[in-house]
């Protein structure tokens, strides 16, 4: 029996919508896989029979209740396999559901014949690069070569890898997983800014206030990411791993990057994930004086701020006029 694969691509969702809309998504099949940030994988095969639906009236399901609760315009590939899915929803507009049909392979083969090689899921540019120098660009050309010829130009895992996507054979499963585990904070503002320096000095707030609630929780984090709102709605992403470096630090890498000298901002949102328990991490020694005397400052401000409030004490920056009167607290998202 074919398998029915569907991936479907979230319009922009904030980190908090895309936990949440977990819940819809696992309202259908039992086999869900989270793909942060805007993206889940779902096998119904078992669910087909139960709702007496077709994958594209799941996948048209899916997208009525998702828009309905969330507001979110969902882009639904629907395949015998991961890849084939991946690739179908690739190729479809958010709010639209492009099927490969598995009871039709003549039409699954000439829609992969025609998609470029590197367009192929799970295979990267990389890999692409040989094939490309032999002038071998569509899929369709990759699939003529034979198995032989393939590994000869490109090697021989990746060789193989290439005529197996090229021929739609994805032996992969879908992993049951939810969305990751993390803690965000957002700042709204009132009015669209302009000035990027004015959006770096709220780093700080959400800073702290992401650092307190880990320390409550007696959480670490491994991984720092920063979602900028614009004021047509849209978003722009980036995250980072951290290491030795601080989370404020690394939200000011992260803002730096971004370029918003001509943005338009509504809403900074901040973002820690990768979480594991105090006790299970590590500090790892600096010979920055600086550093090791924060660190050696932090457990007086954790001790302090836990017994009589959040806010109690922190950076001098956020003591500031432009502070007063506002909450200890950025709104936590």
């Amino acid at each position: 029996m074919s398998r029915a694969i569907l991936r479907l691509r979230f319009s922009r969702p904030t980190f908090e919508t895309y936990r949440e809309l977990f819940s819809v998504l696992g309202d259908v099949p039992p086999v869900v896989q989270a793909l942060p940030p805007d993206s889940a994988l779902m096998d119904v095969t078992g669910a087909l029979k139960y709702f007496q639906r077709t994958p594209a009236d799941l996948a048209d399901l899916l997208q009525t209740r998702l828009l309905a609760r969330y507001g979110l315009h969902t882009a639904i590939g629907v395949g015998p396999t991961r890849m084939l899915a991946t690739t179908a929803a690739d190729t479809c507009r958010p709010g639209h559901t492009h099927v490969l049909d598995p009871n039709d392979p003549d039409a699954s083969t000439a829609f992969l014949r025609a998609r470029p090689v590197e367009a192929l899921p799970g295979v990267g540019p990389a890999r692409t690069r040989a094939p490309a120098r032999y002038g071998v660009t569509p899929v369709g050309q990759l699939a003529d070569l034979p198995l032989a010829t393939a590994q000869r130009v490109a090697g021989a895992s990746t060789g193989r890898l290439l005529h197996d996507r090229a021929h739609g054979r994805d032996p992969r499963r879908i992993a049951p997983s939810g969305p990751p585990t993390n803690i965000a904070a957002t700042r709204r503002f009132d009015r669209d800014i302009l000035d990027p320096e004015e959006v770096r000095q709220e780093l700080p707030a959400v800073a702290v206030d992401l650092g307190a609630r880990l320390c409550t929780s007696h959480q670490q984090a491994r991984q720092v990411q920063l979602q900028i709102t614009y004021a047509d709605h849209t978003h722009t992403t980036l995250k980072n791993q951290l290491s030795t470096s601080r989370s404020q630090d690394a939200r000011y890498a992260l803002h730096g990057a971004l370029g918003l000298q001509w943005a338009r901002i509504r809403a900074v949102i901040a973002c820690v994930g990768h979480l594991n328990h105090a006790a299970a991490g590590y500090v790892q020694l600096t010979l920055d004086r600086t550093t090791e005397d924060r660190r050696r400052l932090e457990p007086v401000l954790d001790k302090a701020n836990g017994r009589y409030g959040t806010g109690t004490l922190r950076p001098a920056i956020l003591a500031s006029p432009r502070y007063r009167g506002r909450p200890g607290r950025p709104r936590a998202a």
